[in-house]
């Protein structure tokens, strides 16, 4: 969408938060959405991204303790 702007006369910016990559971050967009709406001086309600955030904080931590659990499993070779 951004690189149309220039071709149909519109200004365009891209914001971008930090991620793994791997996942879904709505931590990062929380962040993004944080200092975009002090920059514009505007409120929007971020509840809802702000649990998601927190929901998907608990699944990663749910992961990271399955993998290390796999493992422990793996490490013993009998």
């Amino acid at each position: 969408m951004l690189g149309l702007s220039i071709p149909y006369g519109m200004e365009g910016i891209c914001l971008m938060g930090e991620t793994s990559g791997y996942l879904v971050d709505p931590k990062s967009a929380a962040t993004v959405l944080s200092v975009l709406t002090k920059l514009l001086g505007i409120e929007i309600d971020d509840t809802k991204l702000t649990e998601r955030a927190g929901d998907m904080e608990l699944a990663l931590q749910k992961l990271l303790e399955q993998e290390k659990k796999s493992e422990e499993e793996l490490s013993y070779i009998g």
